[in-house]
């Protein structure tokens, strides 16, 4: 799986053109069909309809399946989406009072929220060091004894570094890109390192 924009035109461009490299040898990526449609849940619980573009390894023969920013790997819901709801977990709510805010099933969010407990300690690591690597002169974080939450305030440093240093974008886009579509993944540490 290969993260990209959300604009399916552009990326098609950068596939068709071989500005798409593998993520296993750096060989260029040409077309190779598509994956199976499915509904990608937004803000609002407004579904969007997607089939995401598939390509192959001109070298190596690995496909790829490009996933837009804006989603999560093996999550119906977009990034943003599932953001809100562990921000929400953050600020003290409740899977209910989440879930009814965001049109979602208590029990799609008590998964979210699950899951992003269980990697807590290794995505606060991972976004702490891509802090230093984005705006090496930003402070310390402060703890709050809470892994979750602290895991999330990474996030938003992240989010607040970037901005200063790239311009705007939306965070849990971002931190879509920086775990390669693998925010909640099941793998114990599926996270690239900073470059």
């Amino acid at each position: 799986m290969l993260i990209v924009g959300t604009d399916a035109a552009a990326v098609e461009i950068e596939l068709t053109s071989g500005q798409l490299s593998c993520l296993d040898c750096q060989a260029k990526l040409r077309p190779w069909g598509h994956a199976i449609e499915r509904d990608v849940r937004g803000p609002g619980a407004v579904i969007e309809r997607r089939r995401p573009r598939r390509s192959i390894c001109r070298s190596c023969a690995t496909t790829h399946v490009l996933l837009a920013e804006d989603t999560l790997a093996r999550r119906r819901d977009s990034a943003e989406v599932i953001g809100t709801a562990l921000l929400g977990k953050a600020m003290g709510r409740g899977r209910r009072s989440i879930a009814a805010a965001l049109g979602v099933h208590p029990s799609t969010v008590a998964g979210w929220l699950r899951r992003f407990a269980l990697m807590a300690g290794a995505v606060r690591e991972h976004f702490t060091r891509w802090a230093a690597v984005l705006g090496p002169g930003h402070g310390a974080f402060c703890p709050t004894g809470s892994a979750f939450t602290d895991a999330v305030e990474a996030i938003g440093v992240v989010g607040i570094v970037a901005v200063r240093r790239f311009g705007p974008r939306p965070v849990w886009s971002l931190a879509s890109v920086l775990t390669g579509g693998g925010l909640l993944a099941t793998r114990a540490h599926p996270y690239p390192p900073p470059v």
